[in-house]
């Protein structure tokens, strides 16, 4: 079963010092990318959706990211999520991403459940830390010359 990921998107980028940048366009750009590429949402069939605030005069043009991006416009990225929450046919299915208590709750009244940014974050880090041990114990591999000189030295000792 799918999910849907909603992410508060300046939420997270204020909490993760390598996406801040002197342009918002620009840190946008780079949470877009983290998610991208990491994956911390898992499965491609999980939808992510990262809301901002954002006015009329706030263009964007279609990412070449697989993630949806909403700017909120005439109301709060807080209101926006939790209008969309609400409307949900699933909200059981919907994860929202955010360290914000009270849409939080406002959200988890609704169904939804809630995610932690640093929770979310750490499948990142779990992922990295399993991909860094697959290629450590692919460099315990031992040389065709080693192999023979250890078969040697074990028919010294065990046959007689």
């Amino acid at each position: 079963m799918s999910v849907h990921y909603l992410l508060d998107g300046y939420n997270i980028i204020k909490q993760i010092p390598s996406l801040i940048k002197p342009k918002l366009k620009d840190s946008r750009e780079a949470l877009m990318r983290l998610i991208d590429t990491e994956r911390p949402q898992g499965s491609k069939k999980n939808a992510v959706t990262i809301v901002f605030d954002g006015k009329d005069d706030c263009f964007f043009e279609k990412s070449k990211y697989s993630t949806d991006v909403i700017f909120s416009k005439r109301e709060t990225a807080d209101d926006l999520i939790k209008r969309l929450v609400k409307r949900s046919h699933n909200p059981k299915g919907i994860i929202l991403v955010s360290d914000d208590r009270e849409l939080g709750f406002s959200v988890r009244m609704q169904g939804a459940k809630i995610l932690k940014v640093a929770d979310f974050l750490s499948k990142i880090t779990s992922r990295r830390r399993q991909q860094k041990k697959i290629r450590m114990e692919e460099r315990k591999e031992i040389s065709q010359t080693d192999k023979s000189v250890i078969n040697e030295e074990l028919k010294k000792v065990w046959i007689k």
